[in-house]
Parts: C-alpha cells; structure tokens; sequence
C-alpha cells in the first residue's frame, strides 16, 4: 500500500513539475509571416513626481483640525480609486476606516486633488486601473 502511495505521489508531482514548465515558456505569435515573441509590458499609473508627491498633495489637503475637535488622535484608513485613461482619479470609495469623519476627511481630500496622474499600460495600451491608498495618523 505505501509503495501505491509513493508511486502515485511521485507520478502527480512529475506532472505537477511537466505542467510547470509548459507555463513558463513564452509561445511565439504569428504576426503576418513575421515571428515575435509575445511580450506584455505593464505599467502602473504614476502621480507626476511620484509616490511622495501624491502624499504631499493629500497631507496638504486634509484637515485634522475637525479630529481634533471630535478627539480623534490616531486613526486609519483605506481608499480605493481608479486612475482612467485620461489620468483621472475616478470612483473614490473606502475601503476601511475607523471613524467616519476620518472617511469623509480623507474622501474629501482626494477630491481636491485635480492633478491628472500617467495612465497605467497594458501591452502598450493605456488602460483604467485601480489603486490603493492607505492612510495612518497620529495627532499626538
């Protein structure tokens, strides 16, 4: 019975590995009567200088003066958004938050960012994608 077992596990993990590498090959793509290789290179949306660029713009725009005034010191949150492919910030939404004047705080201040971002690529192509922004403060 063990040596059943064994065979049957060293069979399924010989396939396992043969399925494996047929996957990793990249198969060639008839164009015409000319043979290339598929590629596909994709890049996410940028914020024009950057990552740091784009927290300066939010820090610039949110407003914890109205926390402070509800005692809210620490808190956290979790937009999602989509870069279209014009570079817009469309479809803001929470994903998580702690309190809701943290949302609507956090809502509003990417809002009142109008800097268009560099659509994201996909094979070439500027495509719609979504990101992820988390946010954490400490007012102490």
């Amino acid at each position: 019975m063990k040596k059943y077992i064994a065979f049957l596990l060293i069979l399924f993990c010989g396939i396992f590995i043969d399925a494996q590498k047929d996957s990793i090959q990249s198969p060639d793509v008839k164009v015409g009567s000319d043979y290339r290789k598929k590629t596909s290179v994709d890049k996410t949306p940028e914020f024009p200088g950057g990552h740091s660029a784009f927290m300066r713009q939010i820090i610039n725009q949110f407003n914890t003066s109205k926390l402070a005034k509800q005692n809210i010191a620490k808190a956290r949150a979790i937009a999602v958004f989509d870069i279209d492919k014009e570079g817009n910030m469309i479809d803001l939404r929470m994903e998580s938050y702690d309190n809701e004047a943290v949302k609507t705080e956090f809502l509003s201040a990417l809002n009142k960012i109008k800097t268009k971002w560099i659509p994201g690529e996909k094979n070439g192509e500027k495509v719609k994608m979504r990101m992820r922004q988390p946010l954490q403060f400490n007012l102490d």
